[in-house]
């Protein structure tokens, strides 16, 4: 399947919790910003300057804060599941990433030297205690070059809304997964699950270290914006 690892530290069990600040190993480029540190925030996202505990998720984008959501909706890891985040430096984690993000962004010749994994596993929704959804992020940088996988277990039926891709402070950037809001976020036909921009279905995968998102128009670095059609379109950073 998509999942990597499902180990590491495990966060606290609170509802609209958080990890405490995270000190990366490496820094980790997004889209002009360099952090070194993160916090993987309980409803299903990962941000850089601070916790984020909104409970009610928001449409991207929203031009506020840089801010990688696999799962963004009401999640409680009180009754059932655990919230994993590692970081890796060696081993077959890192011979993995390479491998994955050269087949994914063929010609940059990437060699991963950090990893970090955040894994919601088997969380549930709140108040529906005894769901059980699976979904993680994954940084992965090396070099100059830095990238998100988004990976995709199991995902229980809900009515809550639920948000997924990434956005940036002022929204330059930014990605909304097809079927968020909508009810094909989640359940057994989830398009999380079952989509892919990589071919993978439940793996989808961006590149944040300057803007790319896999997607280049005479010569020029270009992102993706969301149609009605819910395809990715190009368009232009100027």
């Amino acid at each position: 399947g998509p999942l990597y690892p499902t180990s590491g530290t495990v966060s606290s069990a609170v509802d609209d919790g958080s990890s405490p600040p995270i000190t990366l190993l490496r820094p980790f480029f997004y889209f002009g910003r360099t952090y070194n540190s993160i916090y993987v925030n309980h409803n299903g996202h990962l941000t850089f300057t601070g916790p984020l505990r909104d409970f009610t998720s928001q449409r991207f984008p929203q031009r506020i804060r840089d801010i990688i959501a696999p799962f963004w909706t009401d999640l409680d890891n009180r009754g059932n599941g655990q919230i994993y985040y590692k970081q890796y430096t060696s081993g077959s984690v890192l011979q993995q990433a390479t491998q994955d993000i050269n087949q994914y962004f063929p010609g940059l010749n990437f060699n991963a030297n950090w990893v970090f994994v955040a894994t919601w596993f088997e969380v549930a929704y709140y108040p529906t205690s005894g769901t059980r959804t699976t979904v993680q992020a994954v940084l992965i940088s090396g070099g100059h070059y830095s990238f998100v996988l988004m990976n995709y277990g199991i995902i229980a039926s809900t009515t809550l809304r639920i948000q997924a891709g990434y956005d940036t402070i002022d929204s330059t950037h930014y990605y909304v997964l097809p079927g968020s809001f909508t009810s094909a976020a989640s359940g057994s036909n989830s398009n999380f699950r079952l989509g892919s921009n990589v071919n993978e279905p439940g793996r989808w995968a961006f590149r944040t270290d300057h803007g790319s998102t896999g997607c280049t128009f005479n010569g020029k670095t270009a992102g993706y914006r969301r149609q009605l059609l819910l395809q990715p379109l190009c368009y232009i950073t100027l």
